[in-house]
């Protein structure tokens, strides 16, 4: 179906039929078939082993003149041969298909049998955890469940983590995970689920040399999923060794387990329960409904393992040592979590344990990054995440001073539930003042022992100290070159265009190879001379964004809309020159009519001024709201009570824009 598509609509895709059969279909389409690759080894695992469920089953086969080992090899490799001879089969038809199209070539053959190999390894491995499920309960039903548990327990309890410090821990930050929340690199990936994930994710973290890859799966990863169908296989098969035959028709084979199994399940899922409750309850910041979930969950959850492991309602009140261990870690891990007994908050490393540190200011000079992977995808890379990755800085004290004093004086927003009069309440307009100049920081520590530990911080602009600190970062070359990929030599790019844009006007201009490099290393000159001081006071120009175009198409920004300011004389010229005059500004000529609105106690005030003299005072006084969009939230050069909206046509409103006061600029006759 695909084939045809493209065989019909050739203009639609950016890449050929061979290309698509070779990189996509047994490429990156493996990641889809996967799921129905799990599902296959779910029910080859289950139903090949269902005999250890039946007493009348297993005394058959257990009364057969063949050693156990032999009955289990046999078992678990018929159940293989009956995924992996179907499965081939489809492969061959679908190279038939694709030869029949003339989109099959020679690099195709190594593509499927890469595409072969890693879905038999992903088979391998939930077949192994299904078998393993199989043996370690006497009840099919319990087995279903135990699989379920076993393929996706690391996933889960990851995932858990993630919510639990997002919840308890102020100063939580990662970076570099695949798949946000859902894989890390870390010791948690043992299950199935979390392994095929991690095997067919891209970090989210890269360098430019990673994502020019044709990224289809990570090749490193690989030899890890071996290793893990070799445990499993291996556990598999010393537990079928080990299961008494009297086990059929028990909840659970080995009685040792069940202790262990039922903490590994209620200790997690008791505080699932806790955070749906303090999530669906009118104050989520709130304590009451987690503690509240948190024991009912608990209790809920206890009653209903003893009565699975008992197959009786009867049995749901049995194992009271267990009930109050369990309350016990639970507990001890609510303390831990509401107190920080571990020092999470306050964590900041050694300077004897850091190799080089990594910064990101929230929106000093912001970067909206958008790169153009290959002709596939696109993927995208904010601020922090490109900092994390890319910024090394080494020999700064003011680095470390600023993350310990902001560790020390753990600044957090609050935030109030809206009830009625709550604007004019003294605790709420404090809150307002306190928090107007905070900014969030976020560090990344790489370590000497490889590790790279990430914090968020809030910071307070208003204090001299932090502004101190703040300016000394701001002014390091690592700083700089490492805020954004326009500095970074990993990152040359070759550029079809640079989008301008001023307060009154925009435009793409074309330049030559030459006319690029030149703009680049004039404008690198002035910004590595940029100060801290001049960002938070004085009003940018404009912005650039470096284009690179694909097909006709603008697909990716490779700098953000970087700030021209005043200072940067030497590219203002340049632009000049090359097209686009950045400081250019509108005449009275150009205008029609300007209308203000000012919203005062829910009121709309609006006025609307035709007069040359008062056009002219109120264009030297505004700027355009879209560029001032990003400056507002690092400096506060804007009045937001007034709305300005400027007509350049009387007889069409839609040829206007929208544009906001310069504080302590207003006309009096505006006022």
């Amino acid at each position: 179906m695909a084939t045809e598509d493209m065989l019909n609509h050739p203009d639609a895709y950016a890449y050929d039929l061979v290309t698509f059969v070779r990189e996509d279909f047994f490429g990156r389409d493996m990641a889809m078939l996967s799921v129905v690759i799990c599902g296959a080894a779910f029910l080859c695992g289950i139903s090949g082993f269902a005999y250890l469920h039946a007493k009348t089953q297993i005394d058959l086969y257990h009364s057969l003149p063949v050693s156990r080992s032999q009955l289990f090899w046999s078992k678990y490799i018929s159940g293989i041969l009956q995924f992996f001879l179907p499965f081939v089969i489809h492969t061959l038809i679908c190279a038939g298909i694709a030869a029949g199209r003339n989109a099959f070539a020679i690099g195709t053959i190594s593509s499927i049998a890469v595409y072969i190999g890693l879905e038999l390894l992903v088979f391998l491995l939930v077949y192994s955890v299904s078998v393993i499920a199989a043996e370690l309960t006497g009840n099919i039903i319990i087995a279903i469940l135990g699989t379920g548990v076993l393929f996706s327990y690391s996933a889960i309890i990851t995932v858990l983590v993630t919510i639990l410090f997002h919840r308890f821990f102020q100063t939580y930050a990662v970076y570099g995970c695949r798949l946000g929340i859902w894989i890390s690199d870390g010791v948690w990936c043992f299950s199935p689920l979390s392994m095929i994930l991690r095997l067919f994710s891209r970090p989210n973290n890269t360098t430019m040399e990673e994502a020019e890859k044709l990224y289809k799966y990570d090749v490193s990863y690989v030899w890890i999923l071996i290793m893990a169908v070799v445990v499993y296989s291996l556990a598999a098969y010393f537990i079928y060794r080990k299961r008494a035959s009297e086990a059929a028709g028990k909840a659970i084979a080995f009685g040792a387990a069940e202790p262990v199994i039922k903490a590994m399940v209620v200790i997690p899922c008791s505080f699932y329960i806790a955070y749906f409750f303090s999530v669906i309850s009118s104050d989520t910041v709130s304590d009451g409904w987690f503690l509240f979930g948190l024991i009912f969950g608990f209790v809920v959850l206890c009653v209903l393992m003893e009565i699975i492991f008992r197959l009786d309602i009867r049995g749901a009140f049995l194992h009271k040592k267990q009930f109050v261990f369990n309350a016990g870690c639970v507990a001890l891990l609510f303390i831990v979590l509401k107190y920080d007994v571990t020092g999470y908050d306050t964590y900041v490393p050694a300077d004897a344990q850091i190799q080089s540190c990594a910064v990101s200011i929230q929106q000093l000079m912001p970067l909206a990054q958008n790169v153009s992977v290959n002709e596939f995808e696109v993927h995208y890379l904010n601020a922090d995440e490109y900092r994390m990755a890319n910024m090394e800085m080494q020999g700064n004290p003011s680095v470390m001073e600023l993350a310990r004093k902001a560790a020390k004086e753990q600044l957090t927003y609050r935030y109030f539930d809206y009830y009625e009069g709550i604007e004019e309440s003294p605790e709420y307009m404090e809150m307002l003042n306190r928090q107007e100049n905070y900014r969030s920081i976020v560090f990344g520590y790489k370590l000497l022992s490889g590790k790279t530990v990430y914090r968020k911080y809030y910071i307070d602009i208003a204090d001299a100290d932090t502004i101190g600190l703040l300016s000394d970062i701001f002014g390091d070359y690592d700083y700089k070159t490492g805020a954004t990929p326009l500095f970074n030599d990993n990152w040359k790019i070759t550029f079809e265009s640079v989008y301008c844009r001023n307060n009154f006007q925009e435009d793409n201009i074309e330049l030559t190879p030459d006319m690029q490099s030149e703009l680049i290393e004039t404008y690198q000159q002035e910004y590595m001379q940029l100060t801290l001081d001049t960002v938070m006071h004085v009003v940018p120009l404009g912005t650039i964004d470096f284009i690179a175009e694909f097909n006709g198409f603008i697909r990716s920004g490779y700098s953000g809309g970087m700030y021209v300011y005043p200072q940067f004389t030497r590219t203002i010229a340049l632009l000049r020159e090359y097209g686009f005059d950045m400081e250019k500004e509108l005449t009275v000529d150009d205008v029609a009519t300007i209308s203000v609105r000012k919203n005062n106690d829910g009121e709309t005030d609006v006025a609307a001024y035709t007069d040359r003299e008062q056009i002219q005072q109120i264009l030297d006084s505004v700027i355009s709201e879209e560029f001032s969009w990003d400056i507002s939230s690092f400096a506060g050069f804007f009045d937001k009570q007034y709305s300005v909206l400027i007509y350049f046509d009387a007889e069409d409103s839609r040829h206007s824009n929208y544009y906001r006061f310069i504080k302590g600029h207003i006309p009096d006759f505006v006022k």
